[in-house]
């Protein structure tokens, strides 16, 4: 029923995504106005290093001192009195300088002010979301529902447009990899378009060799920029050596293939390295020859910001994983300023809802792919892609705790560089959902759950109510959009002639179409919403001086 909704009523996906695209940007540059200065995460350091580069004309190096946490507490406690200097906060001196090189320019046309930076982050955020919208159309381009639907998620999520509408070297490292995603992409596509790899004879073997050399090398470019952006941008460099090897070893199926796969492999990687290395050497020169990216330098700068180890022994193994699935969960939705900023806590239990309807719509997909169900629609090579972004969300995870694992830093954010993966889990899961036998299934499990916390809680006296009202709410909407079907669906029951006629008529066709498209808005169209009143709710009246 979803493939009709695909090609009955989004007939211009392209027309939607333009409308996305005005609704986030409408949302950041609101953000970008309305935050006050510096309550953004690692703002003030991000933004002395674009203002040292275009000062000084050189890249600035980390010192002892950079980092001052009784200076930082009293800044983030006082909210920033603008009679407070930031001046000395630099500790992300260490950082790959191709982001505040690219700001600098940006820094001198609008002579240092910091609205203006946040604005070059807002549009690099546009270039996040049609990424995004590219590399889904390419996987899937008779399924604009799920392209649609990543790139709205992307560009509803209030914590991300957080990010895009504040100084800090992410986005261009989103982007980035992005890219370099889409490149990769557009390479496995070819392969599996045509299963015809550079070593394979036919008339066109040189030709096709030189594309693929080129489209390579383009791709280690892409990568090799990403390396100079943001650190965790080296995780996709092995992923990168894996889908090459594995694609090119489905097409041949040889021992033999895996190595040609490697050497193929080394176009994208050497391009990369070599972009990285002066980089590296002057790391090498600056803070000794084993720390090649400056972070054993950073560790013993940054004295005084909590570590994981200490944390533990101070608070409890126990109180530390209540706050690290708390927090990392709410501030993957939305926790604003320096982690002080919470939305009210309803909002969060929605959020939590509707992560476990996603969920369950994810689970459903994944048994209907084992089950080789014939409604699957999925061909060979959207099913090697979802493999793809499957093993990205995990070296997305692994990156998150191996970070955690030396300081206390449970900001969901961090967790954004994986963006293309998560967000088309989320729109898969919520199409799923919307499939008739699948919405009905979901809502039935959000009544039973209704009703037993219901129970519950009244035997308890511990009631929630908003947590009951939520899931109602859910529960109806889920139980009820199989009404909106069309025809197509009905006409396959016996129901009585009047109204399988009525469903028939054209007025009635279009507007369950219509209906039923609106019905899969819903989440986004709330998301974009409460975008709206962020700022005013929770940012200004908590971090207003």
């Amino acid at each position: 029923m979803l493939q009709s909704i695909d090609q009955a009523y989004v007939v211009h996906p392209r027309r939607w995504l333009g409308v996305i695209l005005c609704l986030y940007l409408l949302m950041a540059i609101r953000f970008a106005w309305l935050t006050p200065d510096w309550q953004a995460p690692d703002e003030p350091a991000h933004y002395n290093y674009i203002a040292y580069i275009a000062q000084n004309y050189a890249l600035p190096v980390l010192k002892i001192g950079d980092y001052d946490q009784h200076l930082m507490s009293i800044l983030v406690n006082r909210k920033f009195d603008p009679s407070l200097s930031i001046d000395a906060v630099r500790y992300e001196s260490y950082q790959p300088p191709l982001y505040y090189l690219t700001a600098t320019p940006i820094y001198w046309l609008g002579n240092g002010h910091l609205f203006w930076l946040r604005l070059y982050n807002v549009l690099l955020g546009v270039g996040v979301i049609l990424v995004i919208y590219r590399c889904l159309e390419l996987v899937f381009p008779g399924k604009p529902l799920i392209n649609l639907g990543a790139a709205a998620f992307t560009a509803a999520l209030p914590m991300h447009i957080a990010v895009t509408a504040s100084v800090n070297n992410d986005v261009l490292a989103e982007l980035l990899i992005l890219a370099s995603l889409l490149v990769l992409l557009q390479w496995m596509h070819s392969q599996f378009d045509n299963s015809l790899s550079p070593h394979t004879e036919s008339p066109h073997t040189t030709q096709s060799r030189s594309r693929v050399y080129w489209q390579l090398i383009g791709l280690g470019l892409l990568f090799g920029l990403g390396l100079l952006t943001k650190i965790y941008a080296y995780l996709l460099l092995p992923i990168t050596v894996l889908v090459i090897a594995t694609v090119t070893w489905r097409n041949q199926r040889t021992v033999r293939s895996v190595l040609q796969g490697i050497r193929l492999a080394g176009w994208a990687i050497i391009p990369a390295l070599l972009l990285g290395l002066p980089m590296w050497l002057r790391n090498i020169s600056l803070y000794g020859i084993g720390d090649w990216l400056g972070l054993a330098w950073h560790d013993q700068v940054v004295v005084g910001q909590p570590r994981t180890v200490d944390w533990i022994a101070e608070n409890g193994l126990a109180v530390y994983s209540e706050r690290a699935f708390g927090l990392t969960f709410r501030s993957f939705w939305g926790v604003f300023g320096w982690l002080s900023v919470l939305m009210d806590e309803r909002v969060y239990t929605a959020l939590l809802l509707f992560t476990g309807v996603l969920f369950l719509g994810l689970l459903w997909s994944l048994v209907r792919l084992i089950s080789g169900s014939p409604d699957t629609d999925m061909d060979d090579f959207q099913l090697w892609v979802l493999s793809l972004f499957g093993l990205l969300l995990l070296a997305d995870m692994a990156s998150y705790i191996w970070y955690n694992i030396k300081f206390v830093q449970h900001q969901g954010r961090y967790f954004f560089w994986g963006v293309l993966a998560i967000s088309t889990f989320v729109a898969l899961g919520w199409r799923e959902v919307m499939q008739p036998l699948q919405g009905l299934i979901a809502g039935f499990l959000a009544l039973v759950l209704a009703i037993a916390l219901g129970v519950a809680g009244f035997g308890t006296g511990n009631l929630n109510p908003w947590t009951l009202l939520t899931l109602l709410l859910i529960a109806m909407f889920l139980l009820l959009q199989p009404l909106l079907l069309g025809v197509d669906y009905w006409g396959s029951y016996r129901l009585p002639r009047q109204f399988r006629q009525l469903m028939a008529h054209p007025s009635m066709v279009h507007l369950a179409t219509v209906l039923r498209f609106s019905a899969w808005v819903t989440p986004f169209a709330l998301l974009f919403l409460l975008d709206w009143f962020i700022p005013v709710l929770y940012i200004l009246p908590q971090l207003s001086l």
